[in-house]
């Protein structure tokens, strides 16, 4: 979300698994420290962990991101924000820049979210594509400790080439957030999301664990 708060601390968890007919499973687990510094900006450090399924794991990269809140929250029609990463590979082969528009809209009880995220390849043997990928989210506020609502998340392919193997997938999710007495927080969401075309996992689980401290 483009949302900011200065002097905020995070520490989170986040994991996932796709499943696939076709081919081996895949599933990541990262770690990010974030820190809120001003109300415009938040930087977070975070280390990646993925593999296959019957081919083991391993550390797959380091990634440096950026939220910069572009609008005051609530007080324009639409609130806006500015992504922006730089993925550092440990494997062979470039590294990877991501830059995108993040838009949030509040309905009285509804948070709609969408980021668009334009992608592309820095470095020795890089292509000079880019990609568009998006995620999107929708919540419905109720009892802050569970909440209920849907995502998405998928890929549109190359912009020159938009919709040429691109994939797409949805479904449920929970959220919550518990007020500790210390006036700290700790927040979690997961998902099961369905694949909507023959390119985009058959199944996808994520769920993430976020402890912010002030």
């Amino acid at each position: 979300m483009p949302i900011v708060e200065k002097g905020e601390t995070e520490f989170e968890l986040r994991s996932g698994y796709r499943n696939y007919n076709n081919a081996d499973d895949e599933y990541a687990t990262v770690f990010a420290i974030a820190y809120g510094v001003t109300n415009n900006w938040n930087t977070e450090i975070v280390v990646e962990y993925e593999g296959e399924t019957g081919q083991g794991g391993k550390m797959e990269a380091v990634e440096w991101e950026n939220i910069v809140v572009l609008t005051e929250q609530g007080k324009h029609w639409l609130d806006v924000g500015l992504f922006l990463e730089y993925e550092h590979t440990f494997a062979d082969g470039p590294d990877e820049l991501k830059v995108g528009p993040m838009f949030m809209k509040e309905f009285s009880r509804t948070i709609a979210n969408l980021n668009l995220i334009f992608e592309r390849k820095v470095g020795s043997g890089a292509s000079s594509d880019i990609d568009l990928g998006y995620n999107w989210q929708v919540k419905w506020r109720g009892n802050q400790a569970l909440e209920w609502g849907l995502q998405g998340f998928g890929g549109a392919g190359a912009v020159d080439d938009l919709f040429e193997g691109d994939d797409h997938s949805a479904g449920p999710a929970l959220f919550g957030v518990k007020q500790l007495a210390s006036g700290d927080k700790i927040a979690y969401d997961a998902a099961v999301l369905a694949g909507l075309n023959a390119d985009a996992p058959d199944l996808t689980f994520r769920v993430s664990l976020e402890y912010e401290m002030y």
